[in-house]
């Protein structure tokens, strides 16, 4: 029987992956380095098989390369790396790949076991491999994001507080909020205690330095910086705290104390401490990382059908202060250059190469992002879901030596992102040419679905060409506002939006500014052609224009309005939206 497997494993792998040929590895959990790397006596570490790649690469590549990730999870303590070193050529390529019907995970987390139950519903465990910093803000338990100890509960009957006022100094060395005292508690602060406060269509985190009780006072920790105006704290605002011991009353959330090492958690009813698999971060925002150079980019390297999970993420020293997007100040005020969270994969000087078949999931930053002259890559076929930030991120230096071209993010799964930086998207595509995102299924997002674009103005830059087709965006804007299913920004010269499904664009009780549509036309947008596509169910009208005209733009065959008519109306183009038939089965509910 078990020859019978591992036969059928083979042949398997031969049919897919036909372009094995001689330089083929294999890593399994029962394996060993000191192996060779066949199918029967394998590595057992990716490192190991990493530097048996390089020495073939060294040598002059004769044909493509591959390495055969069997079925375990593999644990990295710091971002996976490849460079040069680790290049396909322009004629050979260099593979990544689960072994067919095998589940490979690449964590960037380490479990937490040894846990004793303290009384009144919480359990405790010593944290023995923390991330550098020694604390940690994320926990991911029995294959879900764990809520960190917050108040108030995100499932009260108010799940959010209000400011009275906000005051920063002029000289910035003091900044204030204050609250009706009688909603504050006597909390410990152990250098984890922060505020959510937010914004118009982005947020801001704050570390918190003290909190008076009985003035109703809290105190943000230093430095401090000037948020953009429609962004940062004031009168009305709504917030709520996080990261007090004190807070954790409620099954699903934990706390910790890095002075002790221990965390503390409620399990949720049915979970078993002896059996649950509970897992911290060590690796921050980063898990892997493809860098190359502009004379010597990475070419041709592919991961597919793997699993990417468990990464981490701190705060800025002045807090974490949105501005769009995931991308924060990093000065004294909000104006650029500004700092975007990071993405757990990272393409950089990267040509021909992909990611596709695989899942990120439980990431505490952004998903995946192609960033200077990263040029004819590939984002394909995969579940991007549990994501801090981002999911999907194509966008560089806006000069034209560095803008990303000829990208694409196709057939892909993108929903519930956003989940600790309520401003972000699904799929954001700043300055770059002809990039193609379609047939993606985007969706159940705080913000906006899908944005393209990153200049306020109708000035020339190197954004252009792009084409966002055949996607389909629901269930958006869940959470923030000024956004839509589709967002745009600046002077495209050829950006087609053409044969989308948008739909339920919400409207939070929590919104605070301009309206929520189906497309949102923002400033300086000029020069695409929107064609076929279908709107039905925003909050507000389907098409807003904001410092841009609908002259400024070609329209054909669009179907606009009620649902019941543009349903009809729009058949074709309903039914050819959302990923091919090849993948709408994966991604079925």
């Amino acid at each position: 029987m078990r020859f019978s497997l591992l036969l059928t494993t083979i042949l398997a792998i031969t049919m897919f992956l036909p372009a094995f040929a001689a330089d083929t590895f294999h890593v399994a959990p029962g394996g060993a380095d000191a192996n060779p790397g066949t199918a029967k006596a394998p590595f057992a570490t990716l490192e190991r098989a990493q530097v048996a790649v390089r020495q073939k690469i060294a040598a002059g590549l004769k044909s493509d390369v591959a390495v055969v990730i069997h079925g375990g999870t593999y644990r990295f303590n710091q971002p996976w790396g490849f460079g040069p070193d680790d290049s396909g050529t322009a004629e050979h390529s260099v593979t990544y790949a689960a072994a067919p019907g095998e589940k490979v995970t690449i964590s960037g987390g380490r479990p937490v076991t040894g846990w004793e139950f303290e009384g009144e519903g919480v359990y405790s465990a010593k944290v023995e491999r923390l991330p550098p910093g020694g604390t940690f803000r994320h926990l991911y338990v029995n294959g879900r994001r764990a809520r960190r100890a917050r108040t108030p509960n995100k499932d009260a009957e108010n799940p959010c507080l209000q400011l009275i006022s906000a005051k920063l100094t002029e000289d910035l060395k003091h900044y204030s909020l204050r609250l009706d005292p009688a909603l504050l508690g006597k909390w410990t602060n152990n250098g984890g205690l922060e505020i959510m406060v937010a914004g118009d269509w982005a947020i801001n985190r704050l570390p918190i330095e003290n909190v008076d009780t009985a003035k109703g006072v809290v105190t943000l920790k230093p430095p401090h910086a000037v948020g953009h105006q429609a962004i940062r704290p004031r009168a009305g605002r709504w917030c709520y705290f996080e990261g007090a011991p004190e807070m954790l009353d409620q099954p699903g959330e934990w706390a910790f104390d890095p002075k002790t090492g221990v965390l503390r958690y409620r399990p949720l009813p049915g979970e078993d401490m002896n059996l649950a698999e509970v897992i911290v971060p060590v690796v921050d925002e980063r898990l892997v990382e493809i860098k190359g150079t502009r004379e010597h980019p990475v070419r041709n390297l592919r991961f597919r059908g793997l699993a990417f999970e468990h990464t981490g993420g701190k705060l800025p020293e002045i807090g974490y202060m949105g501005i769009q997007a995931c991308h924060h100040g990093q000065g004294d005020d909000w104006k650029r250059p500004w700092a975007r969270v990071p993405a757990a994969i990272c393409f950089d000087y990267a040509e021909g190469c992909s990611i596709e078949d695989g899942t990120l999931v439980h990431l505490g930053g952004c998903g995946v992002e192609m960033v200077s002259c990263c040029h004819d890559n590939s984002i394909e076929g995969n579940d991007i879901y549990d994501i801090g930030g981002n999911g999907i991120m194509i966008g560089g230096p806006r000069g034209e030596e560095n803008v990303p071209k000829n990208n694409q993010i196709r057939n892909n799964h993108v929903h519930d992102c956003g989940v600790e930086y309520y401003g972000a998207v699904g799929i954001w595509v700043g300055f770059a040419q002809r990039t193609v995102v379609a047939h993606n299924l985007v969706h159940s997002l705080p913000y906006s679905g899908i944005s393209v674009g990153w200049q306020w103005n109708p000035e020339p830059t190197a954004c252009k060409e792009n084409v966002v087709e055949n996607n389909h965006v629901h269930d958006v804007l869940n959470c923030l506002c000024d956004g839509g299913c589709l967002y745009t920004l600046g002077l495209q010269p050829g950006t087609v939006i053409r044969g989308n499904h948008f739909h339920d664009a919400a409207r939070s009780q929590f919104a605070q500014g301009a309206p929520n549509n189906g497309m949102f036309i923002d400033q300086g947008s000029k020069g695409y052609l929107f064609e076929r596509n279908v709107i039905y169910d925003t909050a507000a009208e389907p098409v807003r224009f904001n410092r841009c005209e609908r002259e400024w733009h070609t329209w054909r065959d669009n179907h606009f309005g009620k649902k019941e008519e543009v349903m009809e109306s729009g058949k074709a183009i309903i039914e050819s939206a959302g990923p091919e038939a090849d993948y709408r089965a994966r991604f079925a509910p």
